[in-house]
């Protein structure tokens, strides 16, 4: 499946506020330098890149425009919410 990438704001209801980040769904076929690069064209602080994963239901990779980082707690939050409305997984009830 080809790779399919997403703005989102998370802890807001109102567009271009909270925290933002990119979210990219099925980016198995990505390389880390593809990556890289899909991050610093996005601009955001973050963005999260899911994988398929054998150990759990799936693996999340973080990357900044410059450099890959562990973890970012905004872009768990965007990456999950993108996973459930877009792929159908549990219900879309958003809570603020």
């Amino acid at each position: 499946m080809k790779p399919q990438i997403y703005h989102v704001d998370a802890f807001t209801s109102e567009p271009f506020r909270g925290n933002s980040a990119g979210v990219v769904l099925h980016a198995d076929t990505l390389s880390d330098a593809q990556m890289q690069l899909i991050a610093r064209e996005l601009r955001h602080s973050e963005t999260a890149f899911l994988l398929k994963s054998e150990e759990s239901d799936v693996h999340i990779r973080y990357f900044t425009p410059t450099v890959e980082v562990p973890i970012c707690g905004h872009a768990t939050v965007e990456a999950h919410y993108v996973r459930a409305t877009v792929l159908g997984f549990g219900n879309t009830t958003v809570w603020q």
